[in-house]
């Protein structure tokens, strides 16, 4: 007598969401049995279908609930998902700095397209000060992981060559990840502190950087495995300041 497998809600559901063409219908009914048995990446899944609007009606607001607690719980698609929304401003006023945050948590877990995301906000300074350095070796990390996406302009310089590799497997590590990406901001913001004129020592920064100095430190928080979101246009243009260009640590 042939022994019934267990039927795993979660995969059930993904195998519906990616089928050819989708029933997404289903998939969410799948999630929904899969959040009912505290599946986390099923939480994060019903989310994601909410918020696009995929198989039910699309309510930004309770999506981002969804995916706040589904992030809270430690699921790398809510990670990434939410990232999402708080760069995009869906469902809820948009949060730089949080959804840099969400980012690193996710590509700390080896989710690849936060970490192709992550790579773009620190390519372009969104949420964190620019460092290129860094960028480039997310980008590297991301091709690894398996992430089909491709930054446009994005050219390693020989020079930089060996830094990259160097800093791409630092990054493999996700017990070092975030405290890598949170020094290298650290660093910057004080090379930008001792940087500033004399004139401008007395005012202090102004109100919109002194709050990107304090969301750096900041990263650590742990606040994404399913659709890539990249930023496109709402990308700022490239800061002149390439971040660090040696590995100190």
């Amino acid at each position: 007598m042939a022994v019934q497998q267990p039927i795993h809600p979660l995969s059930q559901g993904l195998a519906l969401f990616r089928a050819t063409p989708p029933d997404y219908r289903r998939a969410a009914e799948w999630f929904r049995a899969a959040v009912q048995v505290g599946d986390r990446d099923g939480l994060a899944m019903l989310g994601l279908c909410q918020l696009e609007g995929l198989g039910m009606p699309a309510d930004a607001a309770q999506a981002r609930v969804l995916l706040e607690r589904a992030a809270t719980l430690g699921s790398a698609i809510g990670q990434f998902q939410l990232g999402r929304v708080l760069m995009t401003g869906r469902g809820g006023p948009a949060d730089e700095a949080g959804g840099l945050a969400a980012y690193v948590a996710a590509a700390a877990q080896a989710h690849a397209e936060a970490t192709f995301n992550l790579a773009n906000c620190l390519n372009a300074g969104v949420g964190c000060l620019p460092d290129r350095l860094a960028a480039k070796a997310l980008y590297l990390r991301s091709r690894t992981l398996g992430c089909v996406l491709r930054a446009p302009n994005v050219r390693v310089r020989q020079a930089e060559l060996k830094a990259v590799r160097t800093l791409a497997l630092r990054f493999a590590d996700p017990k070092r990840l975030v405290f890598l990406v949170q020094e290298r901001q650290q660093e910057l913001a004080l090379a930008h502190a001792v940087a500033q004129p004399r004139g401008r020592a007395a005012t202090g920064l102004t109100p919109p950087r002194r709050r990107t100095l304090r969301h750096a430190g900041r990263l650590a928080a742990g606040v994404v495995a399913a659709m890539a979101g990249t930023l496109g246009q709402y990308l700022r243009r490239p800061s002149p300041d390439a971040g660090p260009t040696t590995i100190n640590f």
